[in-house]
């Protein structure tokens, strides 16, 4: 069916007085696809070789971070035993400063005692032992006397010692802890403070890696463009030469059937002009050579046989693919996705999911599948007043129709839809003067030529 509709197509263009043109330009937009598809596949591999070197400084990277992450991680456990550690010098400290508070505390119970002792042995010191002897009652009671007050001396003495002993110990004790504690903590603000450049450092090659990603998810991104690229520009270069096969086909059928009926025409007359000897020659043999042979008709060469006028011709203008308001019109714009200024290369036509979308002119389906960006998509090639044209219907929430289809003016291809790089329901028609090329390079206004 798609073969026959093809070769009327083709037929009828072969009996319009274009067909040399239309022909010429089919061969043309071949050319141009060629070439493209050529710069598409050099792109590709320019997109290939950057993907390969970004992809291995991501890997470069992502082997540093971990690098960073292991070494901060290492860093961390330092930290924390520091930190006990200091906790535990700072612990001992308090002990010591509490084991000093309660010395003081016990002197400075003892110190009154302590004083008045002191003091009458100051006062006293040389009356001591004169005392002790003239108030003894006997040899026995001054002994006695004596060592009690050589006692009460040395335990004095002992007192005193104890105490200078003891403080001497804990302050030194104290004076050691304070710089033990000092060096620790000072350890562990170079260890949090060489953490923290770690963490700078980890945070920009977090940064660093992020970006990359970035880049090697848009490189991935225009590599599966490219690639969808050439598939679309493989289809039309596949179409084209059907079309042009198609041609050529009929072109052949047409010269067979005119040799066919210049050959009958050539029979035929030979055949009257045979008739028309044998006739004369009888009427000699019977002597009838005064009468003249009744002449017969002169052969005629029929005319041509005419071209088929039951198919459709090629379109000379465009029908409206969907009603609906245009919410983003052909030309520069905000995206309304990221926000940058770029070309709008057709226009949006805003209508409820599920409106039916028609096929602007006759032609046959290039594409029709999804792809990145339009969402659901249909491409249709067409010949519209003898030039070559293609229309885009993008955003389709489902397809009606296949590759290499042949469709009419105002068929059903799918209906209107949100996929795709979307932000509501609308169709995005392009229309391109023609063929579609990477970068829409033919892009016209489809405006003035639907109606809007």
């Amino acid at each position: 069916m798609k073969r026959s509709l093809a070769l009327g197509l083709s037929l009828t263009l072969l009996a319009s007085p274009v067909m040399a043109t239309e022909k010429d330009t089919l061969k043309a937009r071949q050319d141009r696809l060629s070439n493209q598809l050529e710069e598409s596949k050099k792109a590709q591999d320019e997109t290939d070789a950057e993907l390969d070197i970004t992809e291995a400084e991501r890997d470069a990277v992502s082997t540093e971070i971990r690098a960073v992450n292991e070494r901060l991680e290492g860093l961390s456990e330092q930290i924390v035993v520091q930190q006990e550690e200091a906790d535990a010098a700072r612990t001992e400290l308090e002990e010591t400063r509490d084991q000093l508070a309660a010395q003081g505390q016990y002197l400075e119970s003892q110190k009154a005692l302590l004083s008045e002792r002191l003091r009458v042995l100051q006062v006293h010191e040389d009356r001591s032992y004169l005392q002790v002897v003239f108030e003894s009652r006997s040899f026995g009671d001054f002994v006695t006397r004596l060592l009690t007050a050589q006692t009460i001396a040395e335990q004095d003495r002992d007192l005193i010692h104890t105490y200078m002993n003891e403080v001497e110990r804990l302050e030194t004790l104290e004076a050691r802890q304070r710089t033990q504690l000092s060096f620790l903590k000072q350890k562990e603000r170079e260890l949090v403070v060489t953490k923290q450049a770690l963490d700078v450092a980890a945070e920009q090659k977090r940064d660093l890696l992020s970006e990359l990603n970035e880049q090697v998810e848009l490189l991935e991104l225009e590599k599966m463009s490219r690639a969808e690229e050439q598939a679309l520009m493989n289809e039309q270069s596949r179409i084209i030469a059907g079309q042009l096969e198609a041609i050529a086909t009929a072109e052949r059928e047409a010269a067979e059937a005119q040799a066919r009926a210049e050959a009958e025409a050539r029979a035929k007359a030979e055949a009257e002009a045979k008739a028309q000897a044998e006739a004369k020659a009888a009427a000699e043999a019977k002597g009838q050579s005064d009468e003249k042979a009744t002449a017969s008709p002169a052969p005629t060469t029929p005319p041509p046989a005419e071209a088929p006028t039951n198919v459709s011709g090629p379109a000379t203008s465009f029908v409206r693919p969907v009603s609906g308001y245009v919410s983003s019109p052909f030309g520069p714009r905000q995206n309304p996705l990221t926000g940058v200024a770029e070309s709008h290369r057709g226009i949006d036509l805003v209508n409820a999911t599920g409106t039916p979308i028609v096929a602007a002119a006759p032609g046959i389906v290039i594409k029709a599948a999804p792809a990145t960006g339009y969402g659901n998509v249909v491409f249709v090639s067409h010949i519209v007043g003898g030039a070559v044209w293609t229309t885009v219907y993008a955003h389709l929430d489902s397809i009606t129709v296949s590759s290499g289809q042949t469709v009419s003016a105002g068929q059903t291809v799918g209906t209107l839809g949100n996929t795709g790089w979307s932000t509501g329901p609308h169709l995005h028609f392009e229309l391109h003067r023609g063929q579609w090329a990477p970068g829409q390079p033919n892009a016209v206004d489809p405006g003035p030529y639907i109606g809007y």
